[in-house]
């Protein structure tokens, strides 16, 4: 009969114990690593594929996104330490963060030589546009005009501009300007307004169309603001995923900002005639939003196309435990059809309105 050998808790030595505990620790990073790998790959599907189709993915939309990226570093460190095979899965987890749902662009295209925009120069009107939703020239107006300043555009176009400011007759003094209700579009070329777009899903005007006056042609130039999702979201709370407290009036308030959102896209068709084309404007939403994936496609997205990072540009001010001056989302957009080579495009730095100034330097084709 073979013997055995019966080791009392006395005589285990500190090695042993020490062995056991990495083991224990590395199963259970490994178990957390691919748990939170799948728990982001998941967040992108609703972020992409469902959006503004569902109320819990809507606001998963409009929230900041670089949270995402604390437990994946968190992670990265542990398996550092006790299973160096996870760092490889934690490394994909930073990057799904960092990539697809933070929205990081990078030209690529333009980089390898394979988009229009990448080709030389072809001779046709150079136009420096510059789009900033001002909040009623709120709170440091001076700043946002000065930052506007140097990036010498030829086209500037306010959004939430009701009221008057003295430093708009001040800055385009020598300019062609046309400013009706929230809307202002100031231009070294001749511009003329056209006509508001009105519609009944909140009773408001949702967008301007003017025609610029070029050396070579008409071009139709849209002054865009979109109804916010704001007031949406506030009608949720905590507890809303248990009981669904808010969910129903946020779910109507989207049917409604995509009815708004689809009478936009629609106005803008029956209305560019031949003309080149340009949108410009907050359009209160990000470009993985199922609105703008729905309404605004066959548009060229100056930032997508020529934009490097992150692009942000709200909001500015401080939300609940959020720091002021770190914005989260980029809401703003520059839109063009394919008569336009898009050469740049880079989102402002000032923090005098909720929203960053955006400025895109396109070229007819």
């Amino acid at each position: 009969m073979p013997s055995t050998t019966t080791v009392s808790p006395d005589t285990v030595s500190p090695d042993t114990v020490s062995s056991v505990a990495p083991s224990f620790a590395a199963r259970w990073v490994s178990r957390l690593s691919w748990m939170n790998l799948g728990l982001m790959m998941a967040i992108s599907w609703l972020l992409f594929a469902i959006s503004e189709n569902w109320w819990f993915s809507s606001a998963m939309t409009y929230a900041p996104r670089i949270p995402y990226l604390v437990p994946a570093i968190v992670l990265l460190l542990a398996s550092g330490l006790w299973h160096r095979s996870s760092i490889i899965v934690n490394l994909i987890s930073i990057a799904v963060v960092a990539v697809p749902i933070m929205g990081l662009a990078l030209p690529v295209g333009q980089w390898m030589g394979s988009t229009p925009a990448a080709a030389a120069p072809s001779g046709g009107t150079v136009l420096k546009v510059v789009s900033c939703n001002v909040q009623d020239f709120r709170p440091d107006f001076e700043a946002v005009i000065t930052e506007i300043g140097k990036f010498n555009p030829d086209v500037v176009a306010f959004q939430d501009a009701r009221s008057q400011s003295k430093l708009l007759s001040k800055f385009f003094s020598k300019w062609h300007t046309v400013h009706e209700g929230e809307y202002f579009v100031a231009s070294r070329y001749p511009v003329t307004l056209v006509k508001l777009g009105h519609f009944e899903s909140f009773d408001r005007d949702a967008i301007m169309q003017c025609e610029l006056e070029l050396p070579t042609t008409r071009v139709s130039f849209f002054n865009v603001h979109q109804m916010t999702p704001r007031h949406g979201l506030r009608e949720l709370d905590l507890s809303s995923p248990i009981t669904q407290r808010g969910s129903t009036r946020l779910t109507h308030y989207l049917e409604l900002r995509a009815e708004e959102a689809g009478a936009v896209r629609a106005f803008v068709e029956e209305n560019r005639g031949t003309f080149p084309t340009i949108l410009v404007g907050d359009f209160n939403m990000p470009c993985e939003s199922s609105l703008y994936q729905r309404h605004w496609f066959g548009y060229q997205n100056a930032f997508n196309v020529a934009g490097t990072g992150y692009g942000y540009s709200f909001p500015c001010t401080r939300q609940y435990c959020w720091p002021a001056g770190l914005p989260w989302m980029r809401l703003d957009h520059i839109l063009a059809d394919d008569a336009w080579n898009i050469r740049s495009c880079k989102v402002g730095q000032s923090n005098g309105s909720d929203h960053r100034p955006i400025t895109a330097t396109i070229e007819l084709r």
